[in-house]
């Protein structure tokens, strides 16, 4: 059975101290943590604040673009509101492009495009969702499984702001072979008891 979820009025954003992260609850039973702490966030996300019209536009724009990854529903969900919080709440980043190869060809991104980037060290192609574009670079959240390359671990929804000459419209995307898979726990949302 598919999964019924729409923004609402109800909706409410707070930071929970006790987690270090950003919540949206959805309702008395439903709760999403962000995944980002709190050192990366702007300060006017240490109150409550609704759920914006602008915030469900964001939500329902990153989510209709999800539909050709190879993500579970509650994936396609947990990163549909991580890019809202990475548009809206992180404070700025700087490029971190030393980690992707320059592409051949010219492309110029928009919010919500699925691009794809390759790997400087091993050529890896990782998919990733355009959340804020900028003149020279743009912010994009991982839109894959958790990996493993150059040294590092690259997570779901872990933001990185990336040269635009490193990205490149993705059509199609599949889950790589040296995915780390990840307890269902964190990936699903969370549920109050």
């Amino acid at each position: 059975m598919k999964m019924a979820f729409r923004p609402t009025d109800g909706w409410r954003w707070y930071f929970d101290r006790e987690y270090d992260s950003l919540m949206l609850e959805v309702s008395s039973d439903m709760l999403f943590r962000s995944c980002y702490p709190s050192k990366m966030l702007i300060p006017d996300v240490f109150s409550e604040f609704s759920f914006s019209v602008s915030d469900a536009a964001s939500y329902y724009q990153f989510h209709n673009c999800c539909h050709s990854l190879n993500l579970t529903e509650s994936q396609k969900i947990q990163l549909s509101i991580n890019g809202i919080v990475a548009a809206n709440f992180l404070k700025p980043q700087m490029p971190k492009s030393w980690y992707f190869s320059q592409q051949s060809t010219e492309y110029t991104p928009k919010v919500a495009d699925i691009v794809k980037v390759y790997m400087q060290e091993d050529g890896l192609e990782v998919c990733m969702m355009v959340v804020e574009v900028g003149e020279h670079a743009s912010l994009c959240i991982i839109a894959q499984p958790t990996f493993f390359s150059m040294n590092k671990t690259f997570y779901f929804s872990e933001a990185i702001k990336v040269m635009n000459d490193r990205l490149a419209l993705a059509q199609q995307f599949a889950q790589p072979d040296n995915s780390i898979v990840l307890d269902d726990e964190e990936l699903e949302l969370k549920a109050i008891s």
